[in-house]
């Protein structure tokens, strides 16, 4: 076992809490480690001080004391908000972006053109570019009529 799990390990061990072969499994590795018979013996300390320390006194006024400082704090809810108009902004935009892929080409086919000179002036769709006749025509002799 590595010290990082001992050391998870180390207050329910305290506690009791821990199945008997894991418990042996701990006190073969705190035998053998001096980093965390350190930790197990500082985690002993602790709790004799904290035995050592008084209840505090029974106080009729605590419950309407920690009420009033709740609710004189403001509500930090922003976090979890933001993330969701993030999310909602992601999703409107991918949402977008895919109708705007599929109303580009709504599947109406077109018939095969006869040569390549027809291809060149006939209205072609390129994704968000439209490339129509008037642009056509600058190639097919600057601006003439080609047709």
């Amino acid at each position: 076992m590595n010290c990082r799990r001992i050391t998870r390990l180390l207050s329910p061990w305290q506690d009791g809490e821990l199945d008997p072969d894991l418990g042996r499994e701990v006190e073969r590795h705190l035998r053998g480690c001096a980093a965390c018979s350190g930790r197990w013996a500082a985690l002993g300390e602790l709790r004799q001080r904290l035995l050592r320390v008084p209840p505090p006194a029974d106080d009729p006024f605590l419950p309407a004391r920690v009420m009033a400082r709740l609710q004189a704090r403001p509500v930090r809810g922003g976090r979890l908000l933001r993330a969701a108009a993030w999310a909602a902004v992601f999703a409107a935009v991918f949402a977008g972006g895919f109708l705007l892929q599929t109303a580009i080409a709504p599947g109406a086919a077109t018939a095969p053109a006869a040569s390549y000179s027809s291809v060149l002036l006939e209205p072609q769709e390129f994704g968000l570019l439209s490339v129509h006749d008037d642009f056509l025509d600058l190639f097919n002799g600057g601006g003439r009529e080609a047709r």
